[in-house]
């Protein structure tokens, strides 16, 4: 009995076992066959139908646009643009539907293609193209192709290329300002351009805008199916930076700067200015030479941005406010006369004093190259530039600790807090009683050109220092609302109207016949200018170079109602003649006295008979045509050569050109005849030089009076002909 209860029991047991194991069966199965036939998971809940037909959700990233750089006069300075990406396929298996490849297959042919199109050599794309790799990129060559390249490599028939779209920053005028505005470069992490220098960096998040995205479902085959409503957002595109600067004055000034770095006769190793309006700080121009192409940035010549961030000894420039100090404290006499002959600096209880002979001098104070004038007259002094007049003053008449409370009233030695650019202050050597004499003669104390024009201002605007500034205003890109508008900022009255305008008197004696700045005439309007020339400390060479200086100017014009300031700086070899570099100089104050019209007589009238063009592209056409054209334009074409089209020009296509001016058209090596010189300027000659390949020895400054070779002569690329300006 009790036998047949166990074995009914484990029967029992048995069956209950058997039919769990059959419910957990049909429950398994039936998920299986829900999962395979309808793509449910029962147990969870999962619906796997999308992966099973391999459909699935995309999230796309939509690249926000950064806002543009544009001038004054909305000239475009810095963009985004579209680019592409180069990829290629090796993957062998990858084919069209069509069963053709959907790969590289002949890579001779392909690496011939790709090398001219993104100009990376042959041999490195093979090498690239023969990787053991399924899909393989082409460095940055191969990064931010153009449309026209894209097409290009499109069109070759070359099967498994691909492109990936990108946005990239595009600067139009290529070296324009680049110190001042910088450049942004695409960031992986960030997704999108970041500023690395110069306003793209320091305006980074007032430029950058913010990508969108939108998501969506795609099949196996990457087909859209359908759009998720509510799962898009727009991106919002950053703001947009107008500036103070003047498209065609930064063009002279940028070509005035390379100019003196490039010319033989002067051969500077750097040249740096700016370029503002004296009543209202807004800054036209910004330069720097060497400098750079913000579209290939090269910083073989240092980035330094030098008109902000170079302090130098001034030299002569700063005599403007030591005189202008003397007549604001009533001890300035321009009819007074002192002995310009070397100053013996003696030093009695801390204090200079002049010295009858060298014996028991610290230092002897001499006039630019050793000259000497006798007794002076003050106000010629300015004009001729005479240390020694500094010296007198400073010992007889102004008190140093006075003049030392007005360079800080100048704002010299602290930054100018313009716009975000980054500055250095400068440092103040002021100990010793020699210092405080030297430095009313701009040496042993530093300053950058952005302080130097932010004083003068003080004496160009009725005794008014006014803050320089770039920024004339932020936009939303995608309202138009102004967030931000630049504003004249007047920092105080430094010197009375009646100082500021003897000051600008003596600076007009300055460009007088007689003065140290007559170079700087232009015919256009009167202007007024100090000129300054300063040693220089050079890494390597103990206390100052022997040979190297620092040459600088201060022009504003017109005299007679002065609104633009014009500072300019370079270093070279002392010696050179520094008319060769007011030629550049000169022709920015052409540009300025065009772009403002203003008359010989200080006016604003609008001068018809002054234009102000974009040359435009004649390299090609016939020669009688380009000829034609340019002489109705009212310039004044030189042909070189005899050739049926024109190859070569000078200026270049799209550089801003006044009429009147020379327009060079090279025509090929045959048969080019010498031009009539006389009364051509060294930078006319320098350039007919340039694009006939021509040798010319010049001597002298000005304008050609003579030459060796008469005018209609055949001339070859070995023949040299001598000028001599006067």
């Amino acid at each position: 009995m009790e036998k047949k209860k166990l074995r009914k029991s484990a029967n029992y047991k048995v069956l209950i076992v058997s039919i769990t194991m059959a419910l957990l069966f049909v429950v398994v199965g039936a998920n299986v066959f829900v999962v395979s036939v309808l793509g449910y998971h029962l147990n969870s809940g999962t619906d796997f139908r999308d992966d099973i037909n391999g459909i699935h959700t995309v999230e796309r990233k939509i690249p926000a646009n950064r806002g543009k750089i544009v001038d004054r006069n909305d000239t475009v300075i810095a963009q985004d643009l579209v680019a592409y990406t180069l990829q290629a396929s090796l993957d062998e298996s990858r084919m069209h539907s069509d069963k053709t490849p959907a790969h590289i297959d002949y890579k001779e042919k392909a690496a011939q293609v790709i090398s001219e199109v993104i100009g990376t050599p042959y041999d490195k794309v093979m090498e690239i193209i023969s990787q053991d790799a399924l899909q393989v990129e082409f460095g940055y060559a191969g990064k931010y192709l153009s449309l026209d390249q894209k097409t290009e490599l499109e069109n070759s028939g070359i099967p498994g290329l691909m492109f990936e779209k990108i946005i990239t920053r595009n600067y139009p005028l290529k070296v324009f300002a680049s110190k001042l505005i910088g450049y942004s470069q695409y960031d992986e992490l960030e997704e999108g351009q970041v500023g690395q220098m110069g306003l793209e960096s320091a305006y980074n998040d007032v430029l950058e805008g913010t990508n969108g995205f939108e998501q969506y479902t795609h099949d196996r085959d990457n087909f859209r199916l359908r759009f998720d409503d509510g799962q898009r957002k727009d991106p919002i595109n950053g703001n947009d930076v107008k500036l103070t600067l003047d498209r065609g004055i930064q063009d002279s000034l940028e070509r005035a700067l390379l100019g003196i770095t490039q010319d033989p006769g002067v051969k500077a190793s750097e040249a740096w200015g700016l370029v503002m309006e004296v009543k209202t700080g807004k800054i036209l121009a910004w330069g720097d030479a060497p400098s750079f192409d913000p579209n290939a940035p090269d910083f073989s010549n240092g980035f330094t941005n030098r008109v902000s961030q170079s302090t130098f000894e001034p030299g002569s420039t700063m005599k403007t406010f030591t005189v202008a100090a003397a007549i604001e404290e009533g001890v300035w006499n321009n009819e007074e006369t002192f002995d310009s002959n070397p100053f013996h600096v003696g030093v009695q209880n801390n204090k200079a004093y002049r010295l009858p002979s060298e014996d028991g001098s610290v230092h002897t104070i001499t006039n630019a190259g050793g000259h000497t004038y006798g007794q002076m007259r003050y106000d010629y002094g300015y004009a001729l530039s005479s240390n020694v007049m500094i010296a007198e003053l400073l010992t007889n008449k102004l008190d140093p600790e006075v003049f030392h409370d007005y360079l800080y009233k100048l704002g010299f030695y602290k930054n100018v807090n313009t716009d975000k650019i980054p500055e250095e202050q400068g440092y103040d050597l002021w100990q010793e009683p020699l210092e405080k004499i030297s430095n009313g003669f701009g040496q042993g104390s530093s300053a950058s050109i952005l302080q130097l024009a932010q004083a003068y201002t003080s004496v160009l605007n009725k005794g008014v220092m006014v803050k320089p500034y770039y920024i004339d205003e932020i936009k939303n890109s995608q309202t138009g609302e102004v967030i931000y508008k630049g504003q004249t900022q007047n920092l105080g009255k430094v010197f009375s109207e009646e100082t500021a305008k003897k000051v600008q008197d003596l600076m007009r004696y300055v460009v007088d016949i007689t003065g140290s700045g007559y170079r700087f005439n232009i015919p256009e309007t009167n202007v007024i200018a100090k000129t300054g020339t300063a040693q220089t400390v050079v890494e390597g060479v103990p206390g100052y170079s022997p040979t190297i200086y620092n040459f600088s100017s201060a022009v504003a014009l017109p005299y007679e109602d002065p609104e633009v300031l014009v500072y300019t700086a370079y270093k070279a070899n002392y010696g050179h003649d520094v008319d060769y570099s007011a030629v550049y100089i000169r022709d920015v104050l052409h540009k300025i006295a065009a772009t403002y019209g203003m008359t010989n007589e200080g006016g604003k009238e609008s001068i018809s008979e002054i234009t102000v063009q974009e040359l435009q592209n004649y390299i090609n056409s016939p020669v009688p045509k380009a000829k034609e054209s340019l002489e109705s334009l009212g310039y004044k074409p030189v042909v070189i050569g005899d050739g049926e089209t024109v190859i070569n020009q000078k200026p270049e296509v799209n550089r801003q050109v006044i009429n009147n001016e020379r327009v060079y058209l090279y025509a090929g090596d045959h048969n080019m005849t010498l031009p009539d010189f006389k009364r051509w300027t060294r930078k006319e000659v320098l350039s007919f030089m340039s694009i006939s390949g021509l040798n010319a020895e010049l001597s002298g400054s000005g304008y050609v009076t003579e030459q060796s070779i008469p005018p209609g002569t055949i001339f070859t690329k070995e023949d040299t002909v001598s000028l001599k300006l006067n």
